[in-house]
């Protein structure tokens, strides 16, 4: 080629522009299939959202076992379609918790597939590796899973923040972008999908308390609410959030008791229940806020005299009944500072004092928390661009600057190696919950 030819460019694909519009008159109509009647659709996705401790995983258990057995659901006592369940199960053991479940639950666990982990290639080292799942990256092979299973009735999800990929969860055009194609997928295979995720703690209509953006509910087309029986600690209710597709039905009810094998599983009551449910979530929100109000007077009380060493702030709580996460947020609440007043010292929680009394306060690490806060951590990349993230949204979401450095004073050095607490879910609304504090200051 002359050394002043361009530059070979492949032919570029002709892509037909403009909208797509479809008449009416050539769209065939059929009927709506169901896993569960009324309640969960084939072909589509729907959600379960609870806190942490009530039975969620093993609810999606339950599915499975009825699912792979054909035994009637309970209440109405319609039949499901009979056949196999993918799990994802980020948060429990295989061996020691999801077998011995399934097995209390009497699932069939030969019709049974649990997704671990995706074989890849690197990209930067050509080296072969196993990584998480994720809905970004791998519809395809999930559906290549499914060409294993023509029989393939329910795929279970739990929770679904931990196959988010890179996806800001916060963000609704990003949620459904991720959503979207899981939903052809489901619509493709005629298989139900049901995800997991957890309740915010704030207040308000059901539909704005799953984490995240709402448009994981939107997507949905039937999402349900797990709560605790305000009168029962052991009794669970199953309420309806939103039900696109069915009748509005009544909420359901279960205990979670123990099989022969010692393993948990759900014994359903008989009858359905008649419970609202914005009400029964108000008052699981007014019964979190008595908790942390309860915890406040304490933090405040026991620091009257002055800073107390964290060590023995948390032995404190245990002694008075309190959680440490609850104890931790009322710290923000009550503008608490962190103090560590030298490097041979340990840190303590303490009231704010004048700019000259805090002379020899040092901050994480003996850093600055000023523009080089990331200097300032020995922390990874990923933790400081996850610190970054959470103060960008901060700032988005309240309207006023909020700095990563806002943010970093006041996390403890445990926090920043703590797994569950380090992620966008969790540091969004704590860094938030900071920055409108601050606005009234």
């Amino acid at each position: 080629m002359p050394p002043d030819s361009p530059p070979f460019l492949p032919p570029k694909e002709t892509v037909p522009q403009g909208a797509e519009f479809v008449r009416m008159d050539t769209v065939s109509p059929k009927p709506i299939e169901w896993l569960w009647q009324g309640r969960i659709a084939l072909g589509k996705i729907s959600f379960i959202a609870g806190d942490p401790g009530l039975g969620k995983s093993l609810l999606t258990l339950s599915f499975a076992a009825h699912v792979t057995t054909g035994n009637p659901w309970p209440v109405d006592g319609t039949k499901p379609p009979i056949g196999s369940v993918i799990i994802l199960t980020a948060e429990d053991d295989l061996e020691d918790t999801v077998r011995p479940r399934l097995d209390a639950a009497g699932a069939d666990v030969q019709k049974i597939m649990a997704l671990q982990m995706v074989n890849d290639v690197d990209e930067m080292s050509g080296k072969a590796v196993r990584r998480s799942f994720s809905l970004e990256r791998d519809l395809p092979k999930l559906e290549k899973g499914l060409d294993q299973l023509p029989d393939c009735r329910l795929i279970t999800i739990d929770p679904v923040s931990a196959y988010t990929g890179k996806t800001d969860t916060h963000k609704n055009a990003d949620v459904r972008g991720l959503l979207a194609p899981l939903a052809e997928l489901a619509q493709r295979r005629n298989v139900a999908i049901v995800c997991v995720t957890h309740l915010n703690k704030g207040a308000g209509n059901a539909m704005y308390r799953s984490i995240g953006s709402i448009a994981f509910v939107a997507a949905a087309r039937a999402a349900y609410a797990v709560v605790k029986d305000q009168d029962n600690d052991c009794r669970r209710l199953l309420l309806p959030i939103k039900n696109n597709l069915g009748p509005d039905q009544s909420g359901l009810a279960y205990s979670v008791i123990q099989a022969l094998n010692n393993d948990p599983y759900l014994d359903w009551e008989k009858e359905p229940v008649s419970v609202d449910i914005n009400d029964a979530m108000s008052t699981e929100s007014d019964e979190y806020r008595s908790e942390r109000q309860d915890a406040a007077e304490w933090l405040e009380h026991t620091l009257a005299d002055g800073p107390v060493e964290v060590k023995e702030l948390k032995r404190l709580a245990v002694q008075a009944g309190h959680s440490w996460r609850t104890v931790q947020r009322s710290k923000a609440e009550r503008g608490i500072e962190a103090i560590k007043p030298g490097f041979s010292e340990g840190w303590r929680w303490g009231f704010p004092k004048s700019a000259t009394e805090h002379e020899g306060r040092q901050p994480l690490n003996g850093g600055t928390l000023g523009d080089d806060w990331r200097s300032s951590l020995d922390i990874s990349a990923d933790k400081a661009d996850l610190i970054a993230q959470a103060a960008q949204q901060a700032s988005s979401e309240t309207g006023r600057e909020f700095l990563p450095a806002d943010l970093v004073k006041e996390l403890e050095p445990s926090d920043l190696n703590d797994p569950q607490l380090m992620t966008l879910e969790r540091l969004v609304p704590y860094a938030v919950g900071i920055a409108k504090r601050s606005a009234h200051v």
